[in-house]
C-alpha cells in the first residue's frame, strides 16, 4: 500500500511518565523540587502563563480556571503545598539535541518539565518537546513519537535509537530522564531499579502516554490514512520505509470514524486511542495560535485528569489481584476504602464544563476504559468483601461452637470446675486417683484456660500488625 506524504512544518509533543511514591516523603519531594528549580504551579501566579510551553505560547490561567467544575478545579489547582491533592511543579529548559535510529536523524527541543504530585502516592512526568527547525513528513514525526516514548528497548525493533545533546548522549530515553534531567526524582520512585519498571501496574510495555499538537502546511488534505497512523503511531519500519498497520480502507474508515474528534473538520482533528492522543491542523500558525494554547492548557489537564482515573484504577486492579485469600480482609478493607475517597473526592463522571472538552472526555473514558475499569473494580472488590465477611462468619461459628461446649460442660458441673483436692497446694500429687468427672473437669480447665490465653495472643499480635500495616500505608 503507498502512502500519501503529508508536509509536518511544526510538532509539539507531550509525553506522560507515570510513577509511584511514598506518601511520606510527598512534602521531602516537593522540598527538592524546588531547590531544583522547579516552579509551584499555581493559578494566582499570572507570571508562569508563558513560562513552560515554547516561544510566544502563553497558557491563561484564567481560561483553566473557567474550563473545569468548581469541585474538581480547586483539588487540580491547590493553592498551598500542604494540599494532599495535586502539586504542579514545572521548569522550563529550553535545550535542542537530536534523536538518531539508524541513517534516521530528528532534531528536536526538550521545552520543559512537570513533575506532578498525585493523590494516593500517584505521580506524573510530563516531557514537552517540540520540532520546529525543519519541515518533516508525517512518517518521521510519528517515528520519532514511538522512539522517545520508549524508555527502556525490549523489542528487537525498537532498540537502536539514542539522544544526543552538548552536554552528553544517551542510549534510552530513560536514561536521559534520570541521568541528566531528573537523577534527584530517582531515590523516590518506587518502582525504578536499575532501570527497569517492573511492579508499575499502570505502566503499559514501559511507554509513555503520547499527545500532540501537528501543523501541517496550510491548506494540504488530511487523509484517514494520516489520521490513523497518528492514532496506532505507525512511523516507519526498522529499515526506514513508511509504515501502516492496515491495508483495509474499509477498517481504516471505521477507524478514524470512531477514533476522530471530527468537530473542526477539514481543518483539525483529534485522534485519540489508548497509546495516543494527537490534534492535526491544516491551518497556519498565526490562525493555529489559540488551538496550540489549548492543547498546552485546557486540552493537556482534560487528558491529564482522566490519565490519572486510569492510573488509579489500574493500580487498585493490581492489588486486589495480590491478594491471599482468607489472610487479607484489612487489605481488601483498605482497598474499599481507598476506592470510596477516590470516587468521592476526584472521580466524576463529567469534569469539563465546555461541549467540545466534554465530548474529548467521552473520548478519553471509552479508549482508556475508564468506565469498565470503574464497574470492575467496584464489583470485585464487593465480591472479595463478601467472600471474607462469610470466611469470618464460619470462623466465628467454629468459635462459637467450642465456646458453647466449655459453656454447656461449665452448667453441668453448676458453674464450678473446681476440684476439691485442689484446695489443697498438694492436691495435684493424686492425680491419678481422679474419678472420670474430675478428669472432665481438670481436662476443661486447663484448655479453657490456653484457649483464652491463645485468643488474647492472636488478637493482641493481628491489632499490632494491623497498626504497622497502616501507618506503613499511610
Amino acid at each position: 500500500m503507498e502512502l500519501v506524504p503529508l508536509a509536518i512544518e511544526r510538532a509539539y509533543m507531550t509525553f506522560l511518565f507515570p510513577f509511584a511514591y511514598q506518601m511520606k516523603h510527598r512534602s521531602q519531594l516537593s522540598n527538592v523540587l524546588k531547590n531544583e528549580g522547579y516552579s509551584f504551579f499555581s493559578l494566582n501566579n499570572t507570571s508562569l502563563e508563558n513560562a513552560f510551553y515554547g516561544h510566544s505560547i502563553s497558557v491563561t490561567h484564567e481560561e483553566l480556571a473557567q474550563f473545569f467544575y468548581p469541585f474538581l478545579e480547586d483539588k487540580l489547582f491547590p493553592e498551598k503545598l500542604k494540599s494532599q491533592d495535586f502539586l504542579r511543579f514545572s521548569k522550563a529548559y529550553h535545550i535542542k539535541g537530536f534523536l538518531q535510529h539508524k541513517d534516521s536523524h530528528f532534531d528536536y527541543e526538550i521545552i520543559s518539565l512537570d513533575v506532578t504530585l498525585c493523590p494516593f502516592g500517584n505521580g506524573i512526568v510530563t516531557v514537552r518537546v517540540s520540532m520546529t527547525e525543519h519541515i518533516q513528513d508525517i512518517s518521521d514525526v510519528i517515528h520519532f513519537i514511538h522512539y522517545f516514548r520508549v524508555l527502556e528497548a525490549k523489542l528487537r525493533e525498537e532498540k537502536g535509537a539514542s539522544h544526543h545533546f552538548s552536554f552528553g548522549d544517551f542510549s534510552s530515553t530513560s536514561e536521559l530522564l534520570f541521568k541528566h534531567f531528573m537523577p534527584f526524582l530517582q531515590p523516590f520512585l518506587l518502582h525504578h531499579q536499575e532501570n527497569t519498571y517492573e511492579g508499575l501496574p499502570f505502566f503499559e510495555d514501559e511507554r509513555m502516554f503520547s499527545s500532540g499538537y501537528l501543523l501541517c502546511r496550510e491548506g494540504q488534505a488530511i487523509l484517514d490514512e494520516h489520521l490513523f497512523r497518528l492514532g496506532q503511531v505507525d512511523g516507519r519500519t526498522p529499515e526506514g520505509t513508511p509504515f501502516i498497520s492496515s491495508t483495509n480502507p474499509e477498517y481504516i474508515a471505521d477507524y478514524v470514524k470512531h477514533h476522530t474528534h471530527q468537530r473542526w473538520a477539514p481543518q483539525s482533528y483529534i485522534v485519540t486511542s489508548a497509546q495516543a492522543q494527537i490534534t492535526i491542523s491544516n491551518m497556519s500558525l498565526e490562525k493555529s495560535k489559540h488551538n496550540l494554547e489549548e492543547f498546552m492548557g485546557t486540552h493537556y489537564y482534560n487528558l491529564f485528569i482522566h490519565y490519572f482515573y486510569k492510573m488509579m484504577l489500574l493500580k487498585v486492579s493490581y492489588e486486589y489481584s495480590e491478594i491471599s485469600w482468607g489472610k487479607d480482609k484489612l487489605v481488601v478493607n483498605e482497598l474499599i476504602e481507598l476506592i470510596t475517597k477516590f470516587s468521592a473526592r476526584y472521580y466524576f463522571e463529567e469534569v469539563v464544563v465546555r461541549t467540545e472538552g466534554r465530548e474529548i472526555s467521552q473520548m478519553l473514558r471509552k479508549y482508556f476504559r475508564i468506565n469498565e475499569h470503574y464497574t470492575e473494580t467496584k464489583a470485585t472488590l464487593d465480591s472479595l468483601y463478601r467472600t471474607q465477611e462469610d470466611q469470618s462468619d464460619n470462623r466465628s461459628n467454629k468459635l462459637l461452637f467450642i465456646l458453647t461446649v466449655f459453656t454447656v460442660i461449665s452448667g453441668i458441673y453448676g458453674m464450678n470446675l473446681v476440684i476439691e483436692e485442689w484446695r489443697d497446694s498438694n492436691g495435684l500429687g493424686s492425680i491419678w486417683s481422679y474419678t472420670i468427672f474430675e478428669w472432665v473437669a481438670f481436662v476443661t480447665a486447663l484448655s479453657g484456660i490456653g484457649l483464652s490465653l491463645i485468643l488474647v495472643c492472636i488478637t493482641t499480635i493481628k491489632s499490632i500488625r494491623n497498626q504497622m500495616r497502616r501507618y506503613q500505608r499511610k
